[in-house]
């Protein structure tokens, strides 16, 4: 088992070294938390174009977000987890919001729309809007196994990797490391 994870990681190093080497002349180090937790991006056919909605019941899609970095957390109010994790996922809003990555929390509630307003108010998360995923299409379509799963998304719109689980999102090297390795670099 110790051996499987720590094959894991180190594959998931590689994966991600790749492509912040070939963005950027000075790679930046993956977090070891991170490492630990981050397996490929593997989606289904039309992911990148399937509609998720924001509060006020528009169509967003992963392909329309191309230009910003992308912290795209799966996650539902009644999961012990996520809502172990959400603080954090809003400090990290925060924290990238003016770094060029967006932190987006997509809930997989059913009748979100009365559920998340009312959570988002009582654990004062102040940093993420609204967004749902009706009848779980987009997270079927990413291949979300379980919640909390995040897929991390470079400002180019690739898919970079995803988390299965918690994770401490504002941990500063994750902060960091998000900053530098989803959003476009410039030689």
């Amino acid at each position: 088992m110790v051996l499987h994870t720590a094959a894991v990681g180190f594959a998931a190093i590689l994966v991600i070294s790749g492509h912040v080497a070939s963005a950027q002349a000075d790679p930046v180090e993956i977090p070891l938390e991170l490492a630990n937790k981050l397996r490929p991006a593997v989606t289904g056919e039309g992911a990148l174009d399937t509609p998720f909605f924001n509060a006020a019941e528009e169509e967003i899609t992963i392909a329309s977000l191309k230009g910003r970095g992308v912290v795209l957390n799966f996650w539902a109010t009644w999961c012990a987890p996520c809502v172990r994790e959400m603080p954090a996922l809003d400090r990290l809003a925060a924290a990238l919001k003016d770094q060029g990555v967006d932190v987006i929390a997509v809930s997989e509630d059913r009748k979100a729309l009365k559920k998340v307003p009312p959570f988002f108010e009582a654990n004062a998360i102040a940093n993420l809007d609204v967004y749902y995923d009706l009848k779980g299409q987009l997270s079927r379509k990413v291949g979300v196994e379980g919640l909390p799963t995040t897929v991390l998304i470079d400002a180019e719109g690739q898919l970079v990797g995803r988390v299965l689980g918690v994770l401490e999102w504002d941990a500063p090297q994750t902060v960091n490391y998000l900053a530098q390795t989803l959003t476009t670099q410039k030689p």
